[in-house]
C-alpha cells in the first residue's frame, strides 16, 4: 500500500494528520533522548527544563498560582508532547500546499524545528540559557533529537495522511450512494444500501466480475476465495488494534456497519453481524466496558483473559471487514488487537503515573477506540486508487 499523500491537497486533512504525527514523533524523540540518557549522553542543561518552565509560566497566567512541585513533571510533558502536536499541525498544512518542505523524509523540517523553538524561542522567551551560554553539547544534541523528531514525524504524518484520506473517500461515497441513516435503520433497508453502494464502487472504476462479489472493502467475496487486498489487511490490522484500549471497540463497530449497510457479511458465517440481535448484544457490550474500565478492581488488559478477548474480537472484526470469509484479514485484526493491547498498556501505565490521574487518560482512550474503529469502517469504503489508475 503506498503510503504517499493523495495528490490532490487537503489542508483540513493535513493539519489533522500532522497534530496526530507530531505526537507522534514527540513520542520517539522522547524515547530517543532516553536511550541516549542510559548512555551517559544529555543535553548538559543544569536545572529546571525548559518545558516546566512553560508549564509554570502558562500556569501562572491562568490560574495566578504556579504549578504544584508534584505536577510539575507531568505538566512539563504536556507541554512537549502538545508543542510537538501543534508543530506537526503546522508542518502538515505545509505538506498539503508545498510539499518541499518533507525534503529528506522530515529531516529538514526537524533542523528547522530545532533552530526555531530550542535556538531561537526557548532563549527569547527566558525559557532557558542564550545560545551563548549554553552547553556546546546542548546544540548538536537538540539537531539530533529534532531530527528523529522530524523523520518520525514525516513517516508518521504519510501514514495518518493516507488513513484520513480513505476516511473522507469513504464518506463521500456514503454520500454518493444515496445512503441516509433512516433507510438503512428501517428493516431490510441495510442489504439495499449495500448494493447501492457497490454500484457507486462500480462506476468508479472497482467492477468485479459479478457485481455480488463486491464487499464494502472494494474486495471479492467468496465466489473469488479468502483473499484481501493491502488495503483491506491494513484496514483490519488498524480496525483490530481498536480492541487494545477497549476490548468491544472492533466488533460493535462492525456490527453497527454491517446492519446499516456500509459493510457486507452476506452469506457469509459472519452474517449474522447485521442483525438486530447482533447490534443489542454489543452496543450494552460496549456501554458497560466504558463503565467497567474505569474501575480500581478491573483486571490488567494483559492478562490472558483480557487478551484472548481482545484477539478474538479484533479478528472477528478484520473477517468481517473483508466480506465475512478472509482468513488473512482474520489474522491481521489478531495481530493489530495484539499489538495495540501491549503497546496501550505502557503507554497508559506511563501517563496514568506522570498525570496522577487515570480517568483523563482513559476518557481518550474511549474516543480513540470508538472514534478510530467507526473511521476504520467507513474508510474500508473507500475505492483504491491503484486499482482505478491501473483500470
Amino acid at each position: 500500500m503506498n503510503t504517499d499523500h493523495n495528490e490532490d491537497s487537503d489542508v483540513a486533512l493535513g493539519v489533522a494528520s500532522g497534530l496526530a504525527a507530531g505526537l507522534v514523533g514527540a513520542l520517539v524523540m522522547t524515547g530517543f533522548q532516553s536511550a541516549l540518557a542510559r548512555g551517559g549522553v544529555t543535553s548538559g542543561v543544569k536545572g529546571t527544563p525548559s518545558t516546566e518552565k512553560a508549564a509554570d509560566r502558562a500556569a501562572r497566567l491562568v490560574t495566578g498560582r504556579p504549578v504544584p512541585s508534584r505536577r510539575r513533571e507531568a505538566a512539563g510533558e504536556a507541554v512537549h508532547y502538545a508543542t510537538g502536536s501543534l508543530i506537526g499541525g503546522l508542518y502538515g498544512a505545509a505538506a498539503e500546499v508545498q510539499p518541499a518542505v518533507t525534503a529528506g523524509q522530515g529531516a529538514a523540517f526537524g533542523v528547522v524545528a530545532a533552530t526555531v523553538v530550542d535556538e531561537t524561542l526557548v532563549p527569547a522567551l527566558r525559557l532557558g540559557d542564550p545560545v551563548w551560554r549554553a552547553p556546546a553539547v546542548s546544540h548538536p544534541y537538540s539537531y539530533a533529537s529534532h531530527v528523529v523528531y522530524g523523520t518520525a514525524t514525516e513517516g508518521a504524518r504519510k501514514l495518518f495522511r493516507r488513513f484520513f484520506g480513505k476516511v473522507k473517500d469513504g464518506a463521500d461515497q456514503i454520500r454518493r450512494s444515496g445512503w441516509t441513516l433512516r433507510e438503512a435503520l428501517r428493516q431490510g433497508a441495510a442489504m439495499k444500501q449495500t448494493e447501492e453502494l457497490a454500484r457507486a464502487r462500480q462506476g468508479l472504476g472497482e467492477a468485479t466480475a459479478d457485481p455480488q462479489e463486491t464487499l464494502g472493502d472494494g474486495t471479492a467475496s467468496s465466489r473469488r476465495g479468502p483473499s484481501a487486498s493491502r488495503q483491506t489487511l491494513l484496514l483490519a490490522f488498524l480496525l483490530g488494534a481498536t480492541a487494545g484500549p477497549r476490548t468491544s471497540a472492533p466488533i460493535t463497530a462492525v456490527t453497527w456497519a454491517a446492519r446499516l449497510g456500509l459493510i457486507s457479511v452476506k452469506d457469509s458465517p459472519l452474517s449474522g453481524l447485521a442483525s438486530n440481535r447482533a447490534v443489542a448484544v454489543t452496543t450494552p457490550m460496549a456501554i458497560g466496558e466504558l463503565v467497567v474500565d474505569k474501575l480500581p478492581s478491573t483486571p490488567d488488559r494483559t492478562q490472558p483473559v483480557g487478551v484472548v478477548a481482545r484477539v478474538t474480537s479484533g479478528a472477528v472484526a478484520g473477517a468481517a471487514l473483508a466480506g465475512g470469509r478472509s482468513a488473512s484479514a482474520a489474522l491481521a485484526g489478531a495481530a493489530g488487537s495484539i499489538v495495540a493491547t501491549y503497546i496501550g498498556h505502557a503507554l497508559r501505565t506511563r501517563l496514568s503515573r506522570a498525570l496522577g490521574n487515570d480517568w483523563a487518560v482513559a476518557a481518550s482512550e474511549d474516543l480513540l477506540a470508538y472514534g478510530g474503529a467507526a473511521m476504520v469502517c467507513v474508510a474500508a469504503l473507500a475505492p483504491e486508487r491503484e486499482r482505478i489508475a491501473q483500470d
